[in-house]
């Protein structure tokens, strides 16, 4: 997941950094770089906050414009997200998949938490066959 950061310089050091699908999601930093760091820490923050309480996460939105800058959210949180918002969509529990992969619903709850998440390559391909979906990894460097 990329989100696109709008960096606006409020003075001669201090450089004010928000996602605007992201309501409240702003951070600032004395440079640039120090903003952009800062503003990773910001994404993975409100994602996993969001997420864990089960508020509606905005898609995110390309952006072609020089005072916008791509922050790639934590790999744990995307996917956690992304499993989340594929049970949703195809109308399953939590319940209905934990039992379709053989694992306690506590276990598969772990998989949808930003923090908790870390499945194991096995665990993604026996949710690809129980979702019936196909994770896919932007390798792209």
């Amino acid at each position: 997941m990329i989100y696109f950061a709008k960096l606006k310089k409020i003075s001669s050091q201090s450089y004010l950094v928000e996602f605007p699908e992201l309501d409240g999601c702003l951070t600032e930093g004395r440079s640039i770089k120090s903003a952009l760091k800062n503003a990773k820490e910001a994404l993975d923050a409100w994602l996993a906050s969001n997420c864990d309480r089960n508020l509606n996460i905005p898609s995110p939105k390309k952006r072609n414009n020089k005072n916008y800058y791509p922050i790639e959210a934590d790999l744990k949180i995307s996917f956690a997200i992304s499993l989340r918002i594929v049970r949703k969509k195809k109308n399953l529990s939590q319940a209905v998949v934990s039992k379709r992969l053989g694992i306690s619903q506590q276990a598969y709850a772990r998989l949808e938490s930003p923090l908790k998440a870390n499945p194991s390559l096995t665990t993604i391909q026996k949710l690809s066959e129980a979702l019936e979906v196909k994770f896919v990894f932007n390798l792209a460097a």
